[in-house]
């Protein structure tokens, strides 16, 4: 299990950084149990809505 338990490493409506790609990676490695994926596997993170590119109203 990730250190700390109980503790998610991503939230639904959450960003998707690179760091946390990164880390879900070095947990897999290392042999964690990532829990509440649909992926059991994780190899895939589902991605809702992208993020557009716009440029605020003034």
């Amino acid at each position: 299990m990730c250190y700390p338990p109980g503790i998610p490493i991503l939230a639904p409506g959450e960003r998707i950084t690179r760091e946390i790609v990164d880390y879900i990676q070095f947990a897999k490695e290392r042999g964690c149990s990532l829990q509440g994926t649909e992926d059991p596997e994780v190899n895939h993170i589902n991605v809702i809505k992208r993020k557009t590119n716009y440029k605020k109203s003034q």
